[in-house]
């Protein structure tokens, strides 16, 4: 087998047509191997930080050397972005100009990894990679009314910085997982996120429905390989995988697993919600009863004092009280679309993906060939449906399992960076790209691991390295080496994605309504003809000025300006965004009846915001608001002029136009 020096490691390169990759049995690849702890280069000063060892012994290897600190207000507001995808307040980021010592720079991080806002950034990377949409897609579309609780759980989730084994476990079995609650219910609703095809499964044609049903569980089996796994265990459908070690019975056991589960809304109230409720039910049933005792005694005297009047009275309040909390907990519990769960029969193999050539009955199971792991779960072809996924979620999140830390790691670090340490999040196999620096992957795998898999205590060391806090400044030397900068010599400068860039219009202009969770704001009219049309309305209420990651996900009801920005199609994977430069976003941009309303509104801020109507105090204004820095003086040149021919609203309308504005360096 060839091999290819990538980093300071050696790795197998993907098999060729007259090399056959491995199928079954263990794996030399390296995403299959267990996660070793690389030692951290010795280089540099004993006080280095680990992910600056690792990065700097491999710049030393291409000739390289690293850039400088960014600038304070460059950090301060590229923090921002990451963390929380808002901008800083003009006021935050003069007083870290003023002081950008470590100290304050780290009660900064805590700070912002603590906000609410945290989440929200965060949950929308996440529902990139599994395919939340909250309409069915497909010909008919209908709005999926309910979905919106899976998105609320992963905010909480992620600002509650719950494990990551857990959060893996919940997502698959949350809603079997002992004792059962209606945040593990919502958790699974991961399983039928993503498209259903409703004419297909309406087929009056019994092979057609089992082909629908087919791709439907093909869609599953991807999402939970390839968000914690980063394989594409669908590749080996209808024959064993070209490159990996997933051999054709390894993709119909994962199924097995999944069998059960069907597309639909369930309530959210679990078990021990259930007993909870019924021990305040029979409290209120007993302090109903008490009261109306207390009250006929009172009422049945033929004449009360005043102490038993007051007492009477008293009584008839605490009795109406309780009978409103019972009438409260009689109400019906909430509906979620997490699914519904049936008892399946057992699973076979379908010869070349074919519904009409079934084979051998298989048993529910994980992959054969991961690390030291047996696949193997001890279960029959007709094992409960809720015993498959609770084994599968423990077989998933088993420390010896190398997959999910290696894949988690890759993703945090690539929305920090831009790319991750493999370019292909949610394909760690062979056809996937190589690491560009191997070592440093597995240390950070391990550190995560023993950290108690904190996505937070991932952030926190990432954030707080001399690597992701350099400048992002271009160098001729260095681009002439490595022009994409893998090798890290630079913060690589990169757009913000289409919600970032609206939720920090809203932000400078003053208009953010920051209200958390819930049900999802709708910036559309439906109507029915067969299937559900969506007709975008703009308006500037502040139901509507939300963040955008509670906008309704609708599959054909896209806003142009989002979807001019590069935003994915909701019912797609997309573990990476792809960055366009097209004419359509700068004209979305100048011409959205939405930038134009936050201009107008950034301009009245800053006119309230100005102590004195003078333009230069009013320019300078608006800047900080926009960019966090004062104008230069060609820039106040320019702005004065046109402050006196098109006025402050124009100017305003301008810094949202700007590269600046819509770029993270």
């Amino acid at each position: 087998m060839a091999l290819t020096i990538v980093g300071t490691a050696t790795w197998a390169t993907p098999a060729t047509a007259d090399e056959p990759s491995p199928r079954g049995g263990a794996s030399p690849h390296w995403a299959f191997q267990p996660i070793a702890r690389p030692a951290v280069p010795t280089e540099g000063s004993a006080q280095e930080h680990p992910i600056d060892a690792f990065i700097r012994a491999s710049l030393r290897s291409q000739g390289l050397i690293p850039n400088p600190p960014a600038s304070p207000r460059d950090l301060v507001r590229r923090l921002y972005w990451d963390l929380v995808g808002l901008p800083p307040e003009p006021q935050e980021v003069a007083a870290f100009e003023m002081d950008p010592s470590r100290t304050r720079y780290g009660a900064l991080v805590e700070r912002l990894l603590a906000s609410p806002r945290h989440g929200e950034r965060w949950a929308r990377h996440w529902l990139d990679v599994v395919r939340y949409t909250e309409s069915q897609g497909f010909e008919y579309d209908r709005p999926r009314d309910n979905a919106w609780h899976y998105r609320d759980y992963v905010i909480r989730s992620l600002n509650a910085d719950l494990p990551y084994d857990r959060f893996m476990r919940e997502q698959v079995a949350g809603d079997v997982l002992e004792p059962v609650t209606s945040s593990g219910i919502i958790a699974s609703s991961l399983l039928v996120s993503g498209p259903w095809d409703q004419a297909g499964n309406s087929q009056a044609n019994a092979t057609q429905r089992a082909i629908t049903r087919e791709e439907e569980m093909d869609d599953l089996v991807s999402v939970v390989g390839q968000t914690f796994l980063g394989l594409t265990v669908n590749c080996a459908r209808c024959h064993d995988h070209k490159f990996d070690p997933i051999p054709l019975a390894d993709y119909y056991r994962v199924k097995a697993v999944f069998d059960g589960v069907r597309h639909g809304d369930r309530s959210i109230e679990g078990a021990e919600e259930t007993r909870q409720r019924e021990i305040r039910r029979e409290r209120c049933r007993r302090e109903i009863e008490t009261e109306s005792r207390r009250v006929a005694e009172l009422e049945a005297l033929a004449r009360l004092t005043p102490a038993e009047i007051r007492e009477r009275d008293a009584a008839r309040l605490r009795l109406q009280e309780a009978q409103r909390r019972l009438q409260a907990e009689d109400k019906p519990a909430g509906q979620a679309y997490a699914g519904r769960r049936e008892q399946p029969t057992p699973t076979r193999v379908l010869r070349r993906g074919d519904v009409k050539s079934p084979g051998d009955t298989v048993s529910p199971a994980g992959l054969s060939s991961v690390g030291p792991l047996v696949g193997d779960l001890g279960l029959a072809p007709d094992a409960p449906e809720a015993e498959r996924r609770r084994r599968f979620a423990d077989w998933l999140a088993d420390p010896r399992n190398p997959l999910p830390a290696r894949v988690l790691v890759n993703r945090v670090w690539g929305f920090h960076f831009g790319a991750g340490l493999v370019a292909t999040p949610s394909d760690l196999g062979r056809s996937g790209a190589k690491p560009s620096h191997p070592e440093l992957l597995d240390w950070l795998a391990r550190e995560f691991v023993a950290r108690g898999w904190s996505i937070k205590a991932l952030h926190r060391l990432i954030v707080s390295s001399e690597t992701y806090r350099q400048s992002s400044e271009a160098r001729a030397d260095a681009l002439a080496k490595d022009a994409d900068a893998v090798f890290l010599w630079r913060f690589p400068p990169r757009r913000l994605e289409g919600e970032a860039i609206r939720d920090a219009m809203l932000a400078v202009s003053g208009q953010l309504n920051l209200q958390s969770g819930g049900p999802s704001f709708r910036p559309f009219t439906t109507s029915e003809y067969g299937a559900t049309f969506y007709h975008l309305v703009d308006r500037g209420t502040p139901e509507f000025n939300r963040r955008t990651v509670y906008r309704m996900n609708i599959n054909s009801g896209k806003e142009p300006l989002l979807d001019a920005l590069d935003c994915p199609d909701p019912s797609v994977r997309t573990p990476r965004r792809g960055v366009t430069t097209t004419p359509l976003q700068a004209l979305g941009l100048m011409n959205s009846s939405f930038v134009q309303r936050q201009a107008d509104q950034l301009a009245r801020r800053a006119r309230a915001l100005t102590a004195r109507e003078e333009p230069d105090a009013m320019i300078e204004t608006v800047w900080r608001l926009a960019l966090g820095r004062r104008p230069n003086v060609d820039e106040a040149r320019l702005a004065r002029e046109t402050l006196r021919e098109r006025g402050l609203p124009h100017v305003a309308w301008v810094l949202l136009n700007t590269t600046e504005f819509v770029y993270v360096r």
